[in-house]
């Protein structure tokens, strides 16, 4: 039986990998005594079956999700009547909360009917589970602000590394350093950590004397993090010549404290909004406290609010009417505003919200100085064209870069 109910499961909880950022979930589990297990990544074999099974008008994340868990499913060491899948699910209108009852239905199909699915919900805000629901979820978001981070930290030294490969190398042992934390101290040396991991990057041999064209990363979130599904996507614009700020974690998880406190003020469920306000103060604060180790570190080391994002879009589309649509172009306007020089909107193939957004993008274009902006579209099938695309896009985010450093020479 699928549930959305917010309980401790009891029996072993199996968790699709989407991004690293998952590793912290199976941590904070495990610190308070849940047993889990994170599924490998997706391969062509499991999005080959999770692509039979899904015979209609599915989503791409759709497709991969399936298949990683029916694939599990179907081991001869899994047990079903003591494992948990997990799938997370949402209101409104992406299909992203229907997968967990198309998933439920397929496990029925196939003899898995004793399979429950755990879905914990954006409609609360993911409010936790577990026998102390609270301290779970602050000690998930004290690691999901960490990855976010050493991401951004990826992303702005990868590309002016002079030894390959060395930050890479440098992010895993991080990563694990971070994991480690979560698990097996429960967050309590968290600040440390991220001390040394300032120390750590601080010793990479980076060359930045030429500036890439920075290039805003937004779009339909598991396809931004998920690499096998956008086909390593940000590597792609770093070989071309591109540097890459990626749309977070921390902005999602923002975004669903957002939209609770304005349904909440809407219906009048008062309490629930002064619950989620001081959520959002709270989470605000762990934020600016895990950052400050990194913060010389990076360019834009800070989350712009969510109010303001939804603000940015106003003159163009009502953030009332939802969807990840008012993420992507919100923070496509924000980072044209922080001088970024091309903007990615990445979505799967017939993603609502990804038209929306490529729909608008003329408009929005128009009113930030003609941005460089490239629509990428995933299939089941490949984006056989896409370096090419890339090439020609990169191309132009140098010149739009070079046109501002030009005028802004000329004004000064």
């Amino acid at each position: 039986m699928t549930t959305n109910k917010q309980t401790k499961p009891q029996k072993m909880l199996y968790i699709p990998y989407m991004c690293d950022h998952v590793y912290i979930l199976g941590a904070a589990l495990a610190a308070h005594n849940i047993p889990n297990e994170i599924l490998p990544t997706t391969t062509d074999d499991t999005r080959s079956v999770g692509l039979d099974l899904c015979k209609g008008r599915e989503c791409s994340p759709c497709l991969t999700t399936t298949g990683d868990l029916i694939c599990h499913a179907r081991r001869p060491d899994f047990d079903p009547a003591q494992s948990i899948l997990m799938m997370p699910t949402a209101m409104g209108s992406c299909r992203f909360g229907q997968y967990h009852v198309l998933q439920q239905s397929i496990l029925e199909q196939h003899g898995l009917g004793e399979v429950e699915l755990f879905s914990p919900t954006a409609a609360n805000s993911y409010q936790g589970f577990g026998e102390r629901p609270t301290q779970l979820r602050q000690l998930i978001w004290q690691g999901s602000v960490a990855v976010d981070l050493l991401q951004k930290l990826l992303h702005e030294y990868r590309p002016y590394e002079m030894n390959a490969g060395q930050t890479d190398q440098i992010y895993q042992q991080c990563l694990d350093r971070v994991v480690d934390s979560i698990k097996a101290q429960g967050g309590k040396h968290l600040i440390e950590t991220m001390q040394w991991i300032a120390e750590q990057f601080e010793s990479l041999s980076v060359d930045r004397s030429t500036r890439r064209p920075i290039i805003g990363l937004v779009g339909e979130i598991y396809l931004r993090f998920n690499t096998y599904s956008n086909q390593n996507i940000i590597r792609k614009v770093e070989a071309a010549g591109g540097e890459v700020m990626i749309a977070s974690m921390m902005e999602w998880f923002y975004y669903t404290n957002w939209n609770f406190k304005s349904k909440s003020r809407t219906t009048g469920a008062y309490k629930d909004f002064v619950v989620t306000f001081l959520t959002d103060i709270y989470q605000r604060h762990v934020e600016h406290t895990i950052l400050k180790p990194v913060e010389h570190l990076l360019t834009s080391p800070h989350e712009s609010p969510v109010g303001q994002l939804m603000d940015n879009i106003r003159p163009y589309y009502h953030p009332d009417l939802s969807s990840e649509a008012v993420l992507s172009m919100g923070k496509a306007i924000d980072f044209a505003q922080h001088g970024l020089n091309g903007i990615i909107n990445i979505m799967p193939f017939s993603c609502m919200p990804g038209i929306i957004t490529a729909g608008m993008a003329s408009r929005l274009r128009e009113d930030l100085g003609q941005i460089p902006w490239l629509d990428i579209i995933y299939d089941t099938q490949g984006a056989t064209n896409i370096n090419t695309r890339l090439e020609a896009f990169i191309y132009q985010a140098l010149q739009f870069q070079r046109q501002k450093s030009r005028h802004q020479h000329s004004v000064a």
